[in-house]
Order: C-alpha cells, then sequence, then structure tokens
C-alpha cells in the first residue's frame, strides 16, 4: 500500500534523459512527519512536466504518496506517486531548516564510504561536512551516452503522460561543464575527495547564462559554486548520495551544498 510522507526537499538533482518522461530528476530530502526523521530518496520525479502548483522548490516541505522502489535496494528509495505530490509551506529561514537539519550531518565522507565496503546497501545519503575545501575542478561535458541520447530521442518521437494536443517538446541539453569539488572531510585521515556536483541549480545557471562565454560562464561557477558557497564565514557541509547500481554504490557524488553562518549555534529540533 502506498504512504504517504511529508519531506522537507533538501535536493533536486540535475535532469537525466528518460525513455518515458522525457527527463527526470533524483529528489532526495528527509522526512518530518510525526516523530520520523529519516532521509528519503524520490525517484523517478519528471519535475520540468509536473503542473505549476506541484513544482516544488528547495527546502519546500511536499507531501507525497511513495511505495518500495522495486529495482533498488537502497533503503531510503522510494518512487513517488507523482500525481499525488502537493506542496504544504517552505521553510524561508535559515535557522528554521538548520534546526531541522543538524541533526543529520555526520557520518563523514569516509565513514559512509566505508560503510558500503562493509555492505553494498549501507546509509547512501547523508549531509557531511567539508573540513577544508580545496577548490573547483570544471572540465567540458562529454555529451549523452549512447544510450542516454537514445533515451532523449525515443522520449522526443514519443508520447508521453504529460502530453497536450499539439504541444512541442525539446530535446534536453546537456550542461556544457562538469563541475567537481575537491575537499577533505572531518575524517583525520582523510586522503581528499572530489565528487561531481549534480545540484539542479548548477545545471539552470548553464542553461540560463548559455550565451556567456566559456571563460565568463566558469567565472559565473566558480562564483556562485565555489567563492560564496565556502566562504570563510561559513560552515559548508554537502547533501551526497551514491548511484544504484550496486558495483558503483562506493562512488558518492555532491547532490548539493548546504551553508550556514560559521558563528551559528541553532537548536537540535523544529517539529
Amino acid at each position: 500500500m502506498p504512504e504517504r510522507m511529508q519531506v522537507l526537499v533538501t535536493v533536486k538533482a540535475a535532469p537525466e534523459p528518460s525513455n518515458t518522461y522525457i527527463d527526470t530528476v533524483c529528489v532526495a530530502g528527509v522526512r518530518v512527519d510525526g516523530d520520523r526523521r529519516d532521509w528519503v530518496r524520490l525517484y523517478p520525479v519528471p519535475f520540468r512536466h509536473l503542473s505549476t502548483d506541484q513544482q516544488f522548490k528547495k527546502y519546500d516541505v511536499i507531501e507525497v504518496d511513495t511505495i518500495p522502489a522495486k529495482s533498488d535496494s537502497r533503503h531510503e528509495s522510494r518512487r513517488p506517486i507523482w500525481d499525488s505530490l502537493r506542496v504544504t509551506t517552505n521553510l524561508k529561514q535559515k535557522a528554521a531548516r538548520e534546526r531541522v537539519l543538524s541533526t543529520f550531518i555526520g557520518p563523514s565522507m569516509c565513514d559512509l564510504i566505508a560503510g558500503v565496503h562493509r555492505h553494498q546497501d549501507s546509509q547512501s545519503l547523508g549531509l557531511v561536512h567539508v573540513a577544508r575545501f580545496d577548490r573547483l575542478v570544471i572540465s567540458r561535458h562529454k555529451g549523452w551516452s549512447q544510450s542516454q541520447q537514445r533515451a532523449v530521442e525515443a522520449a522526443v518521437s514519443q508520447p508521453t503522460l504529460f502530453d497536450d494536443p499539439g504541444s512541442a517538446r525539446a530535446p534536453l541539453q546537456p550542461p556544457r561543464f562538469v563541475v567537481k569539488i575537491r575537499y577533505r572531510c572531518d575524517t583525520a585521515s582523510c586522503p581528499g575527495h572530489e565528487p561531481s556536483l549534480l545540484d539542479f541549480e548548477l545545471s539552470a545557471l548553464q542553461y540560463h547564462q548559455r550565451h556567456l562565454s566559456d571563460d565568463a560562464l566558469k567565472a559565473q561557477i566558480e562564483r556562485k559554486f565555489g567563492d560564496e558557497q565556502f566562504s570563510s564565514d561559513r560552515r559548508t557541509s554537502l547533501f551526497v548520495g551514491n548511484i544504484a547500481d550496486p558495483p558503483k554504490r562506493r562512488s558518492f557524488s555532491a547532490l548539493g551544498i548546504h551553508h550556514v553562518p560559521r558563528d551559528s549555534d541553532w537548536g537540535s529540533t523544529l517539529f
């Protein structure tokens, strides 16, 4: 039976090609219904094709019916029933968000990876503190893989659940650049990490600034996702998650960035 959840949305990953929905995003957050305080992953979410009143923002609280993910053994993963989705509120104040999220910080990135080494279904979502930020590594995107390109072409040529008569559909374009974050986590012996940043906001920035030259776009990315997010007056953490394919679960990506003032000392619970 479907289970209805209240979820504080913390992550919207960049859209990926889909045969059925044109493109989908992976959404992650924390449950805030009743006494539940669990990580949850919602996939697939055909975000661009949801109705306007269903298109939630980061840090919105949503209600949605979910069922277990059939082909994903990670315990955080649920399949949303998208037409049941309702946006209830938004935690606009950073202090309010921190009172929820401060209880989710940890374990470290090294510890999460070690957990998956021990068992493939270990914790697959987390909020890890960045002990030392080194730099962003920006490189040219290689374009969609052959299977992704086939999905793009198939989705554009076939009707979907969201089609209106005569509606036009633009194929999903890959971003111009891939961005990785080079940093060290809280583990004393951390050798360093360099995950790809899959944040929806990074994809949106590249789309809206597509008229810029390569150098100008890189400068925008450096400013927004480097200088601003990792400034010395902020305590910065990364929302991280691994890959569904069991052989690749030791590989974690950075799904989003979270920061608070370095001198903040907010409480541990809101609800």
